[in-house]
Order: structure tokens, then C-alpha cells, then sequence
């Protein structure tokens, strides 16, 4: 079996998460170029993973004859360009959350693109760029694999299967995402995020929700349950003025994006989703779903779990050992992480685009997917703004 070629565009943290996921599937895949914004930054990748050549651009890489998957793991607001890109040269994408975004790309006069431009233009631009995006990758007859690895993490896995065997009815639905902030400078701004906690952590959670009311039509009609409607808040809790002189323990710093999130979901079955995403929550990185049934109650914690409970009266007694993500500090109770790589779903998700793409089938995680996340997360920035729910088109 010969292996499918992969060129990486970026070379940052998820690079580094793909890479290894790439190494966990080497029966599947061989990666063969890297490239980065800053070429020094794709050498010393390429340098470290063993990659035989560097490009220059992402245009340099998707035209290459030896690349058969470009891996988008750049920042957001270069996803649809870098897709459009892959299409043009029939090459099949695997594609970092989220989809996309709005980046005020046509306002470049905008100083603070959060606050300046109405959410209800961004809602519409982003739907228009979505809608134009999903036409280019059906008429290239290529495959788009979305990288939301919640959807393969094997708690959700699990939770799949008892909601099968129950054949239950999913009344509600309870998840998050939230940590102590984001280190990266992009993270700062609209114009390089394309929105805060919402759109980088909330992201997870929703497709999750989404994925799951799918799953649940599916098994039990035949049909995908969709989402009709969404309802949201947004807030910036680090700038408030108690905090002035205060010890801050999270990141703050934030320019015209929010810190904290909270959506619900209406779906056409009349069953709800909640989701919170926030940066503002000390004690590591909380990646969590539970399901509310008319015959059960499943709660999936995928990080962190209590499987490994660890103690230590001194921040230097683990020394560099890795912990959990996030995580402020080593001393006193901690829940060690055995294999969070593992549990957060990286290395299966990889395996099922591999065998979409070698026996032609669909991925659990694809371009609806992805579409329905991004409609949903600027559905709610729209909400928040307008302090009215969003019916969806």
C-alpha cells in the first residue's frame, strides 16, 4: 500500500500535535514538506521531524507534485486562502479548527475590528465566504477533512455507543472548554483571530454538541438533527475594575475580543445545547460533555479525568515532567495526564482521514461539520450584540 504524502502549512503547536499523529498512523502516511511564515521556523521543523524538504510558501507547497494532502495548521485567517489554494491543484485537506473566520480583511482601516464592525456584517461575510468556499471544494472533487479531534476523543466515542444502546432521547446537552488564556500574540485581535474565547475554544464544544445531536438523528431516524437557533453572551471579565491592583493568575491583555462565552443551542427537535468557553478558568484546560436523556445521564470528562491523582508539596518536585495543559502549577493535587494525546482523540482522527481517503468514505468529521460550527459560533456573536436569538438559515 502506498502511502499518502503530506505537506504541513505551519509549524507551530498543532503542527508539533499533527506531526505525532502523523508518526502514530506510519502505515498511512508519510509527510514530505513543511512550510512557515517565517522560513527559519520550517527549517528547525523540518529539522526535528526528519521532513525531506522545505517550501517556500503555501502556494509552492499545494502546487507540488509530491504532496497528495496539505495539512492547514497556519493561523485561521489563512485557512480559506490556503483551501482555495489545494482545490485549485486537486489536493485533498486536512483542515485545523475553526473553519474560518472574519478578520476585517475588507475594512484594513479598522484599528479595533471587534468593535467596529457590526456583527451582523460579519455573520453575512462569514456565510457568504463559507457558501463560496464549500462550492470551490465540491467542484475540485477533493476531500476536506475537518481536524476537530473532540469528535474522536474516546470518551465521546463512548458516549456515542451508550447513546445507541439506550436508544434514548437527548433531552440537553452540557459542554465547555475553558482555560487560564492563551500565550499567542494572534490571540490578542480580531483582525488575526477572528474572535475570542468563543472562537478558539468554543469551537470544540460545539462541534461536539452538534456532532452528537447528528449522531442521535441518525441512529435513530435516519436523519441529522439540526440546529434552528442560537442564543449567546459575551464578556471581558479581565477588565474589570476590581481587578486594578489586584494578583491575576490568568491571562489578560485582551484588545477587542471577549474572555468568556456562554451559547445555547435550540435544536429542530426542540432538545437544547449549552456551551461554555472562557479564559479566565484557573486549574488547567477543562474539556467536558455531559448528555441528559429521557432513560439516562452520561458525563465525559476528557481532560482532565481522575484516573491518575498526583501529589507534591513543592512546584519543582515533578520537574520538567509534563502534567496537563494549562496547568498554572505543579505543587499540591494535580491529575496527571497519562496519555492526554491519546484521550483528546489526535491519533484516531488522523487514522479515520487516512482511510477516507484510501477507501473513499466519508470522515466522521468533514466540511458540514465545520460549515455548522462556524455558522453557529458567529450566530452568537450576532446574539450577543443584538441581545436577541438567531434563527438560523
Amino acid at each position: 500500500m502506498s502511502k499518502t504524502r503530506v505537506g504541513i502549512v505551519g509549524a507551530g503547536f498543532i503542527a508539533k500535535i499533527h506531526m505525532d499523529a502523523f508518526k502514530e498512523n506510519y502505515p498511512y502516511f508519510e509527510v514530505v514538506g513543511v512550510c512557515a511564515s517565517k522560513k527559519e521556523n520550517a527549517e528547525r521543523f523540518a529539522r526535528n521531524y526528519d521532513i525531506p524538504v522545505i517550501f517556500n510558501n503555501f502556494e509552492q507547497l499545494c502546487e507540488s507534485d509530491q504532496i497528495d494532502v496539505v495539512d492547514i495548521c497556519a493561523p485561521t485567517n489563512l485557512h480559506d486562502l490556503i483551501t482555495l489554494k489545494a482545490c485549485e491543484c486537486k489536493k485533498h485537506v486536512i483542515c485545523e479548527k475553526p473553519l474560518l473566520g472574519y478578520h476585517g480583511e475588507d475594512k484594513p482601516d479598522a484599528e479595533r475590528v471587534g468593535t467596529e464592525i457590526s456583527k451582523t456584517e460579519m455573520y453575512r461575510k462569514v456565510m457568504e465566504k463559507v457558501g463560496f468556499l464549500e462550492q470551490k471544494i465540491v467542484s475540485a472533487g477533493i476531500k476536506f477533512m475537518y481536524a476537530e479531534n473532540w469528535v474522536y476523543a474516546p470518551a465521546v466515542q463512548k458516549m456515542k455507543k451508550l447513546l445507541r444502546t439506550s436508544s434514548g432521547v437527548v433531552f440537553e446537552l452540557r459542554a465547555e472548554c475553558s482555560h487560564s488564556g492563551s500565550q499567542a500574540s494572534y490571540s490578542r485581535e480580531w483582525r488575526t483571530s477572528g474572535g475570542g474565547s468563543l472562537m478558539r475554544l468554543g469551537s470544540h464544544p460545539v462541534a461536539a454538541v452538534l456532532h452528537l445531536k447528528a449522531f442521535e438523528g441518525i441512529v435513530r431516524d435516519g436523519v441529522s438533527i439540526k440546529p434552528v437557533a442560537v442564543t449567546a453572551q459575551i464578556g471581558f471579565l479581565t477588565k474589570m475594575s476590581a481587578l486594578e491592583g489586584k494578583d491575576c493568575y490568568v491571562v489578560r491583555g485582551w484588545e477587542d475580543v471577549e474572555d468568556w462565552s456562554i451559547v445555547i443551542i435550540d435544536f429542530e427537535d426542540g432538545s437544547k445545547a449549552t456551551v461554555f468557553s472562557t479564559d479566565v478558568s484557573l486549574g488547567g484546560i477543562k474539556n467536558r460533555i455531559e448528555l441528559y436523556g429521557s432513560n439516562a445521564m452520561i458525563t465525559a470528562n476528557i481532560t482532565p479525568n481522575n484516573s491518575m491523582i498526583a501529589f507534591a508539596p513543592r512546584e519543582n518536585v515533578w520537574k520538567e515532567e509534563y502534567i496537563a495543559e494549562k496547568l498554572e502549577t505543579k505543587s499540591g493535587y494535580s491529575f496527571p495526564s497519562f496519555d492526554e494525546f491519546w484521550t483528546r482523540g489526535f491519533p484516531q482522527e488522523m487514522r479515520d482521514f487516512a482511510l477516507s481517503i484510501i477507501e473513499d468514505k466519508k470522515t466522521a468529521s468533514d466540511y458540514e461539520l465545520a460549515k455548522q460550527t462556524v455558522q453557529i459560533i458567529y450566530a452568537a456573536y450576532l446574539s450577543a450584540e443584538s441581545g436577541k436569538k438567531v434563527e438560523l438559515g
